[in-house]
């Protein structure tokens, strides 16, 4: 038998005709429906295992009104992060005949192709990961019934989602820097949106409660937020050390201004932590490296368990329209640039 050319796309349309059924023969093998006699079942099996098995999962797609794929949309603009959610989300899908069509977004004007670019009817749902999903977005969703999910969203988003609680993580850094003797504690954020430069994070919110928690008053002057840029790090750090009394110690939200913060800071030839301890904000490899103390949010974990919320709707397991809500907590790798020893509570190894 002659394998079909041209596109490597095997339909059951072509099973059915290269086998010289009907389309709803092909359709009925999966479920070993007894209408289907044995010898054309052998037969039709025959020309599948000549094609591979791409039509018998197209069958059993086309039999649970499932495509087994889903729409991932992750942002660029903080990588190591996505990456990390990213490969989460493949290993929830390795057991699974599910795979994903990525789209990802750079730009302002990605938001709107991003959906729109897939076509509804070849995807059974929509992860966005790390993204807010603003009014118009959610009507969309609603409008067109995607099943979605949402990893490190908003817990005030009206979809299942997985949360992971920026807000301890902030606490966690402010009060090891606080346990540390410095009191005029510094903040250098990315928006919560990076559309919308004015919203703050979470963990800046988080931060300012830890600092009415422990007492230090925090200036105005000593929050920073600034572009998702690498530079934007550096010009945060130069501005603050340029107040007629600087902190002593700086938060940083994001994981790639940590590290340009921290060079910065020698090249104005101030020693860390001497003059200046810091905390970053994503553990990687870079902040181990540089001996930076970090607050570790598990990427992975969050990825892998946004997934699974995902194929829960699609088998069932959660009832139509449910929200399902599930949260991660991260905690603080100790390292020496805030020059302290040891652990704190909540610190620990990264892993998951």
């Amino acid at each position: 038998m002659a394998k079909r050319s041209g596109s490597s796309q095997v339909t059951i349309r072509d099973v059915a005709g290269l086998a010289d059924v009907g389309v709803a023969t092909v359709s009925r093998l999966p479920n070993g429906d007894p209408a289907v006699a044995a010898a054309t079942r052998e037969w039709v099996h025959a020309v599948m295992a000549e094609l591979g098995d791409e039509p018998l999962r197209a069958a059993r797609a086309l039999l649970r009104r499932r495509t087994d794929a889903l729409l991932v949309v992750l942002p660029l603009w903080t990588r190591c992060f996505s990456v990390q959610i990213l490969c989460g989300i493949e290993e929830a899908l390795l057991e699974t005949n599910d795979a994903f069509i990525l789209r990802t977004l750079e730009r302002p004007a990605d938001g709107s192709r991003t959906i729109a670019s897939v076509r509804r009817d070849l995807v059974d749902g929509v992860l966005l990961a790390s993204l807010v999903v603003r009014p118009l977005r959610l009507a969309r969703l609603e409008r067109e019934r995607w099943s979605a999910v949402v990893a490190d969203g908003d817990p005030a988003v009206p979809l299942s989602l997985i949360v992971v609680d920026h807000v301890e993580g902030a606490r966690l850094a402010v009060t090891h820097v606080a346990r540390s003797g410095h009191r005029r504690m510094a903040a250098i954020d990315r928006p919560g949106d990076p559309f919308a430069d004015k919203q703050r994070s979470r963990r800046l919110l988080g931060d300012r409660q830890a600092l009415q928690e422990l007492g230090p008053e925090r200036r105005a002057e000593y929050e920073r937020v600034t572009p998702f840029r690498v530079e934007g790090g550096i010009t945060g750090l130069h501005s603050l050390m340029q107040l007629p009394v600087p902190p002593t110690a700086i938060v940083v939200g994001r994981e790639t201004h940590a590290g340009s913060v921290l060079r910065a800071v020698r090249q104005l030839g101030l020693d860390v932590p001497r003059d200046l301890a810091g905390v970053g904000y994503h553990e990687s490899e870079i902040a181990e490296l540089l001996g930076l103390t970090t607050v570790h949010c598990p990427r992975r974990a969050i990825g892998r368990q946004a997934a699974q919320l995902l194929l829960d709707s699609f088998s069932g397991r959660l009832a139509p329209n449910e929200v399902a809500v599930g949260w991660v907590t991260p905690n603080l790798m100790v390292r020496r640039s805030c020059g302290a020893q040891g652990t704190e509570p909540g610190a620990g190894s990264v892993g998951e």
